[in-house]
């Protein structure tokens, strides 16, 4: 999660006195990045994922299912490991998150660009599982990673193991700060600061399903004492609420600068139909809700704002949707105000950095660093771009334009894809982020522009949070000339005077000279999950995991998953992930892919 240093963490009082200063070096370095590798060309395509894992403990005898709290545990076991291991493709970069039963793991090295590299993602995705596992295992026969958008009853009850005392630090009704990682150098002087800047506790109002048995009206008693709370809602509260939840990101590298524009451009309007078809989350604080994916509790509970910008509609959230496209020629599509730091966005001009681009940088230079380390406070050289890195990762958009570091030369310029929700197996997973990959190739070989305005983005990301919204909504999408209506079934596979992007990826692998055999029918079946998951003939994972709820026998009719109900449904995900059970709703059992670990 972001830049990962070391050192004496600043206080938010400490911060608040050198925050002008902190940006004004960040600029600098900023200026210098552009002037090294603005015209920097000829990188090849490459690409990677980040999958956050979850590690739960079942407790057979209670029927009970509880977070496991040893993510500081396991991280030196697994880069112990990737370390003694000298063969790349089978190295894993492991790093701590936000909660300490989350870790992240990523490919030691991205993926190249010939097209067997396809082949190799879902074998990957499962070599990091297994690494994990096999540290749990030795520990224990009732803990296991799951790849898990958000725990069921996190929140509620007795839902972390081992149970500990409470502190009032994050000011949480439901997230003790136990749940922060120790591993993680930064991540409590982050909450910290966001907790002391906004001034005031941010609950998360979230629409409950109301069943037949559903109280009515249904009140979050919690904290009738403390807002004019909403009927039928429940409320989280404290950044935890959102970065407790795991996603599946994808980062691509251009060749360069003005090619990852124009990437990014034309996957902006594509965030809210992949966070649609990726929708996991539809239990929160173990009720069922009215929305599908994280993304909206995790905008609100990272959201540092005081009272009054609150009240600025110029001014959002930090954690928000991407809120500006970055060619000059889309600029009349950012038709959403929001405010910029001006003299930055002059400055970046006068450095021959285009209007449009700096009035994106100019928005991220109106935020306060969140995190400051004391021994890297005042640049020691002009080598490095790590004040700037730092405040671009504490702004959590959808997408996320990502400068090359002035230390290293072939890291290029890239593009972080972060709406979708994690799946439950590695084949959804992996089916993603290879049609992602391969959108990106569409996107520049075909020449397509599915740019819309920004207000019309933000209508679709709030749509795609619906519940079923991959069946029952329709959203704004480019067809030439006209932008439309359009189901996620008709924008995935077609209609009338639009191929559909899936049919467009077949096209792209057809004209394909170098595809294996292998390769191609494992791409067939991801794609196949693809099409059949925007047709409605699979289930979405939030749509599974809702109809399993509302199936169990013990389910009363009344929006409640209790202890017992996510004990099942929990075994259930770890049987289907490990190949144990298969699951019709959500993979077809023909599915079945000839993945590697290395590319042939």
């Amino acid at each position: 999660m972001g830049v990962l240093a070391e050192g004496t963490v600043m206080s938010w009082n400490e911060i608040v006195k050198v925050r002008d200063a902190y940006r004004s070096y960040a600029l600098s370095q900023l200026i210098r990045v552009f002037e090294k590798y603005q015209n920097q060309q000829g990188h090849c395509f490459e690409w990677g994922d980040e999958l956050e894992f979850s590690m739960v403990r079942f407790d057979h005898s209670n029927k009970r299912v509880q977070l496991l709290l040893t993510g500081d545990k396991i991280l030196p076991y697994l880069r112990k490991i990737n370390e003694a291991n000298l063969d790349g493709a089978h190295r894993i970069a492991w790093h701590p998150e936000a909660c300490n039963y989350m870790i992240e793991g990523v490919p030691s090295e991205p993926y190249g660009y010939l097209s067997s590299y396809l082949n190799t993602v879902e074998a990957n995705m499962t070599l990091r599982r297994n690494q994990a596992q096999k540290f749990l295992s030795e520990r224990s026969d009732c803990e296991f990673i799951l790849n898990l958008a958000t725990f069921p009853r996190y929140g509620h009850g007795q839902f972390i193991y081992p149970s500990d005392e409470r502190n009032d630090s994050e000011r949480s009704l439901y997230y003790p700060d136990v749940l922060i990682s120790p591993a993680h150098p930064r991540m409590k002087s982050v909450l910290e600061n966001i907790t002391e800047r906004r001034q005031l506790p941010s609950p998360v109002a979230v629409p409950i399903f109301r069943d037949t048995a559903t109280a009515k009206p249904f009140q979050d008693l919690a904290w009738k004492e403390k807002i004019d709370i909403q009927d039928d809602h429940i409320y989280l509260d404290g950044c935890l609420a959102g970065w407790g939840c795991c996603c599946l990101q994808v980062t691509f590298k251009a060749q360069s600068l003005d090619e990852c524009l124009h990437v990014y451009d034309q996957l902006l309007p594509l965030t809210a139909i992949m966070l649609a078809l990726s929708n996991a989350c539809p239990i929160w604080r173990g009720y069922l809700t009215e929305i599908d994916s994280r993304y909206e509790s995790v905008f609100q509970a990272g959201d540092d704002r005081t009272p009054e910008e609150r009240q600025r509609i110029t001014l959002n959230s930090r954690c928000a949707p991407t809120p500006f496209y970055l060619c000059d020629e889309h600029n009349h599509l950012n038709d959403v105000k929001l405010d910029v730091n001006e003299e930055v966005v002059s400055t970046l001009v006068k450095h021959g950095i285009s209007s449009t681009l700096a009035h994106h940088l100019g928005h991220l230079f109106i935020r306060d660093p969140l995190v400051i380390i004391k021994e890297n406070l005042h640049p020691i050289d002009d080598t490095t771009s790590y004040h700037f890195e730092n405040l671009n990762s504490t702004v959590w958009h959808s997408l996320r334009f990502k400068p090359p570091p002035l230390d290293d030369d072939k890291m290029g310029w890239r593009v972080e894809f972060r709406p979708m929700d994690i799946q439950i197996t590695d084949f959804e997973n992996a089916s993603f982020a290879v049609f992602m990959a391969l959108v990106t190739r569409v996107i520049l070989t075909y020449k397509l522009d599915l740019t819309i305005p920004i207000s019309q983005v933000n209508e679709n990301i709030a749509r795609a949070h619906h519940r079923d919204s991959v069946r029952k909504e329709k959203f704004h999408f480019r067809i030439a000339e006209k932008i439309i209506p359009l189901s996620i079934n008709e924008i995935i596979n077609g209609i009338n005077d639009f191929p559909g992007l899936v049919p467009l990826v077949q096209k792209y692998l057809n004209e394909m000279e170098d595809i294996n055999s292998d390769t191609r029918f494992t791409i067939e079946q991801y794609l196949s999950l693809i099409s059949k998951r925007a047709a409605g003939i699979l289930l979405t994972n939030a749509s599974w995991i809702r109809h399993f709820v509302t199936s169990h026998p013990s389910y009363k009719q009344d929006s409640i998953v209790t202890d017992e109900i996510q004990y099942d449904l929990m075994w259930k995900i770890k049987q289907i992930a490990n190949g144990h059970e298969t699951c019709p709703l959500l993979i077809q059992p023909r599915m079945k892919t000839h993945t590697n670990l290395c590319p042939t």
